[in-house]
C-alpha cells in the first residue's frame, strides 16, 4: 500500500496547500485510455473561518464549481457538513465538509482541468480552502441515501 509523505518529491504544487500527485494523475489518465468508468471524487475540506456554509468565497467557489461540473454532466451526489471526528490515527485535521463528486468518466474529470472556468475555480479555491484531501474511487455503484 502506497502512503503519502510530504517530502515526496514527485508532486506538483498548485496553491498555497493543494499538491497534485503525479502518479495519480497518470493512473486516471490510464484509466480514461482503457475501460473509463464512473468515477466518484470524495473531497474531505476545511474552510476559512467563517466562510462555510453561506460566506461569499463558498458560495463563489461552489457556483463556479457546479458550472465545470455541469459541463462534463458530472454531479455532486451529496455535500455534508463534518460533526465531528470520534477516531482519530495520526495528526487531527479538523473538516468543515465533505462532498461526493460523480463524474461518468475518468474523462470527464480530466476535462474540468482544461475548463474555461478553471482558473477562475482555483483562485476561488485557493482563497477558500485551509485544508483538502481527494478520495478516488469507482463511481459505478455510487452510495445514495
Amino acid at each position: 500500500m502506497y502512503r503519502y509523505r510530504p517530502t515526496d518529491r514527485r508532486q506538483l504544487s498548485i496553491g498555497s496547500m493543494d499538491i497534485i500527485r503525479p502518479e495519480e494523475i497518470e493512473a486516471i489518465r490510464s484509466e480514461a485510455a482503457g475501460e473509463n468508468r464512473p468515477v466518484l471524487m470524495m473531497n474531505c475540506n476545511r474552510y476559512v473561518s467563517g466562510q462555510f456554509p453561506n460566506g461569499e468565497l463558498y458560495v463563489r467557489w461552489r457556483a463556479v464549481n457546479q458550472q465545470m461540473l455541469d459541463a462534463v454532466d458530472g454531479k455532486i451526489l451529496w455535500t455534508l457538513p463534518v460533526q465531528g471526528q470520534p477516531l482519530v490515527n495520526g495528526e487531527l485535521e479538523p473538516l468543515d465538509e465533505i462532498l461526493a463528486y460523480w463524474y461518468p468518466s475518468h474523462q470527464a474529470f480530466l476535462d474540468m482541468a482544461t475548463s474555461d472556468l478553471k482558473d477562475e475555480n482555483m483562485e476561488a479555491r485557493k482563497e477558500l480552502v485551509e485544508y483538502a484531501i481527494i478520495h478516488r474511487v469507482f463511481g459505478d455503484n455510487p452510495p445514495l441515501l
